[in-house]
């Protein structure tokens, strides 16, 4: 069951208040409110301060897996409950570029986790252990540079800790950013370039291997539209330099890691038909 209500506090404060309520037959009910105070500060800049929490409910594996000789389920978890706050700058200083800005803050507890059981014998056992920490912040822009020509670019930076051993969240990059290009260079001939960077990936406190590589992976694309029929063809290339790029294999149990991760697709390219009835 979900409510919301939203209530004009005065000349350009709004402030949106909700909750959610489930209930599950396994683990029980579960309350998820959140909350968003908006200030129109001027008429080209919006301020958000947002709050909310959410959960995610325990998979049927943590909870009613029994033959597994590693790992056992426990029909007695409770749901991961993570609880956000945001504070969210929209800024326009001219009709054709958009910036935002937001800082957020959050916590986790409750964490699913196969830990190892007190009783006889060598299985884990799922349970509710741990909590996490981060706070962090996202950018972006959005610039029609011209009728022919627009930029988007967005970064995001992140600072995790896992509480139970003090140490870097592992495998979650700490800064990412993506830009992308567009140029109609002659009528209905478009051109896109897109770069992609993601960097400083730490590994579990229990796993021995190096940390993850960052990586930069650039992107181009060709489309054409037809005047005169509602056909468009893409020729599209992905990882245009080869990079070596790779995304962490886990560790822990019941996932043994891969030990050289997971490598995405090097250089590759398709073409794309579109044609609209």
């Amino acid at each position: 069951m979900f409510a919301q209500d939203e209530w004009h506090l005065a000349r350009d404060w709004d402030l949106t208040g909700g909750v959610r309520w489930d209930n599950y037959s396994d683990f029980g009910t579960t309350v998820n409110p959140r909350a968003a105070l908006v200030w129109q500060f001027a008429y080209n800049l919006t301020t958000k301060l947002l709050y909310g929490r959410a959960f995610r409910a325990p998979s049927f594996q943590e909870t009613r897996n029994l033959n597994n000789p590693v790992a056992i389920g426990n029909p007695n978890l409770d749901p991961e409950i993570i609880d956000t706050v945001e504070l969210a700058f929209t800024y326009h200083p001219s009709p054709s570029v958009a910036a935002t800005l937001n800082l957020f803050r959050y916590e986790l507890r409750d964490i699913i986790r196969f830990v190892p059981d007190s009783g006889p014998g060598s299985e884990d056992v799922a349970q509710n252990t741990g909590d996490q920490t981060g706070f962090g912040l996202e950018w972006e822009i959005d610039w029609k540079i011209s009728p022919t020509q627009s930029l988007l670019a967005n970064y995001a930076y992140q600072n995790s800790t896992d509480e139970d051993t003090n140490s870097d969240v592992a495998n979650a990059p700490q800064n990412q950013f993506y830009i992308r290009s567009d140029w109609e260079f002659i009528p209905d001939w478009n051109l896109n370039i897109q770069i992609n960077w993601i960097a400083d990936r730490s590994r579990a406190a229990n796993d021995t291997r190096d940390d993850i590589d960052d990586y930069t992976t650039v992107d181009i694309g060709l489309r054409h539209r037809f005047k005169n029929i509602p056909l468009n063809i893409s020729l599209i290339v992905r990882n245009l330099f080869n990079e070596d790029a790779r995304e962490p294999s886990f560790i822990g149990v019941p996932v043994t890691a891969i030990t050289n991760d997971l490598p995405l697709p090097g250089i590759n390219g398709f073409v794309s038909v579109e044609y609209r009835i």
